[in-house]
């Protein structure tokens, strides 16, 4: 080990002769895997940083797996990255072979997406083998290419990450306690949950219709969120020893990034508390701050509860004589719209 020392040594100091800063990393040798993946990543001129997956070791230009997704990345787009491979089906286990411990490379493949979203500069992460023995995976060889860029994080990304910063505490007149913070993609189990707790006079006043539960298509559209064009925030309740969704909002941009259409959706058991406001409002704060001019949506005349919130909220109201329907429409760029919402 020390004589392997001494030669890396001597040969990073006659690659680079003005740098003493070379640190060496030990790990345990592995006579023989189970399986050999590659992960990596190249940053492509229109699409910024892309994460490649796929069977590694020699076979790596012979078979030629490469599965490819963006950043940032979730266990749910980690799992899928993995199972769009052909190296999935080996991983799966066979023979006498163990299944790969799929929670450990869905994290290592988050912890790559991380990395790219920390540091715009990485041109290149190649990770190539990654080796697997019992299920554990372990990195053997690795390099990273560094090439400045001028974009700063997170705009050198084609997909915007977790908007983390936009989750609050707040407490309702009601004296509830709430988290309230963006949608994320594993929220679709609470959204499910909420449903089935609404009434049909809840469901109707939301979607128009009449829904008996959330088809796979609406519910993946409603957590699978752009966050560049889409401002959604979901109320949970902190009182609860489980995590328990009360109630959702969103603001579903135009094209032109000018104008937005809100929807509000609180569960039965608690309405009037305040839930509502408290995610409109901050919904209507986020989309001032990224530049929308105004926001608007339609309510039905029998909508009392929505009706009032648009009231207390500032927002103009013309009803439609023949439907019945409420237009609302709330103006932006008002003077001292952010200081009046967050005083209510």
């Amino acid at each position: 080990v020390r004589s392997a020392f001494q030669a890396i040594m001597q040969s990073a100091q006659h690659y680079k002769k003005d740098s003493h800063a070379f640190n060496v990393t030990i790990q345990p040798f592995l006579a023989q895997s189970d399986f050999e993946i590659i992960l990596g990543a190249k940053r492509d001129r229109d699409f910024g940083p892309v994460i490649l997956f796929g069977i590694g070791g020699i076979f790596t230009e012979i078979i030629k797996d490469k599965a490819l997704g963006l950043p940032p990345m979730n266990r749910l787009l980690a799992r899928r990255l993995m199972q769009q491979s052909k190296a999935y089906t080996l991983l799966k286990g066979y023979r006498n072979r163990p299944a790969a411990d799929f929670e450990l490379l869905e994290e290592m493949i988050i912890r790559v997406s991380q990395i790219l979203i920390d540091l715009p500069a990485i041109a290149e992460l190649d990770m190539n083998p990654v080796m697997i023995k019992d299920g554990k995976p372990v990195i053997v060889d690795a390099r990273i290419l560094i090439a400045p860029t001028g974009v700063t994080a997170p705009r050198h990304l084609v997909i915007s990450p977790y908007p983390g910063e936009e989750e609050h505490r707040v407490r309702t007149d009601s004296g509830m306690n709430l988290l309230i913070r963006p949608v994320k993609p594993e929220d679709a189990p609470l959204f499910t949950r909420h449903f089935s707790t609404l009434s049909p006079t809840s469901i109707y006043y939301r979607f128009f219709g009449v829904l008996k539960e959330l088809p796979p298509e609406m519910l993946s559209r409603f957590t699978q969120i752009d966050y560049d064009r889409e401002i959604a925030l979901i109320a949970i309740d902190q009182d609860s020893d489980v995590e328990r969704m009360l109630g959702v909002a969103r603001i579903i941009g135009d094209p032109d990034g000018r104008e937005g259409e809100f929807a509000v959706l609180i569960g039965d058991s608690w309405q009037g508390k305040g839930i509502g406001a408290s995610l409109l409002r901050r919904c209507l704060l986020i989309a001032e701050k990224r530049g929308f001019k105004k926001i608007y949506g339609i309510v039905l005349r029998e909508n009392k509860q929505m009706l009032a919130l648009g009231r207390k909220l500032g927002f103009k109201m013309s009803k439609d004589e023949d439907s019945g329907e409420y237009s609302l429409q709330i103006n932006l760029e008002q003077a001292g719209m952010s200081e009046g919402l967050k005083n209510l």
